[in-house]
């Protein structure tokens, strides 16, 4: 009987060596899955901060030069500092330029709902009156584009800059005052 007893802790030395290896496999697994979390994690992080960060990217900057020379200077970034601080008080004025439906440069369409920020309800009248030509202007520039061209973040914040500059253009705009102020993808879809 002492014999029978003796394989069985033979047995069981060989079963140890494949769960060590099980665990040690098991931990790596593990490990790995916490690795992939954490990145994921810190590249959506890094993402959402990054297009938060953005989201100021068709506002207005203030102007920063002033001649220190000149009292008619200063008395001009006064007016501008005051009108800008009402502004800010005051609720955005968006007004819908229009759905743009367009063949890309390369064959591919273009669908987007573009909005423009504009400084009170007297601009956005002035925009709905010019919309035919607007609205003509921006399907040319859309319509001049390659899809590569408007894929990434930074490359649409410039079509966003090119597009107010087409309106403003339009207008007859000589800054974001007398036009349009920012102008807003509300759908950007290529297909």
């Amino acid at each position: 009987m002492a014999e029978a007893k003796k394989p069985a802790p033979q047995a069981d030395a060989g079963d140890s060596a494949p769960k060590g290896k099980k665990n040690v496999i098991l931990y790596v697994v593990i490990a790995l899955l916490i690795l992939v979390i954490v990145v994921g994690g810190a590249f959506a992080t890094w993402l959402f901060l990054t297009i938060s960060a953005n989201q100021s990217f068709g506002e207005p900057v203030a102007a920063t030069e002033q001649s220190a020379d000149t009292g008619e200077a200063e008395g001009k970034s006064n007016k501008k500092k005051e009108k800008k601080k009402a502004e800010s008080d005051a609720p955005p004025v968006f007004t819908k330029l229009d759905t743009f439906t367009v063949n890309l440069a390369n064959g591919v369409v273009l669908q987007t709902e573009i909005h423009a920020q504009v400084l009170d309800e007297k601009q956005a009248d002035l925009v709905k009156s010019y919309m035919p030509r607007i609205s003509s202007q921006v399907n040319l520039l859309l319509s001049s584009k390659k899809q590569e061209d408007i894929t990434t973040l930074e490359s649409k914040v410039k079509l966003m800059d090119e597009i107010k500059q087409t309106v403003n253009k339009v207008l007859g705009a000589k800054d974001d005052e007398d036009g349009v102020m920012s102008v807003e993808f509300k759908t950007f879809i290529i297909q």
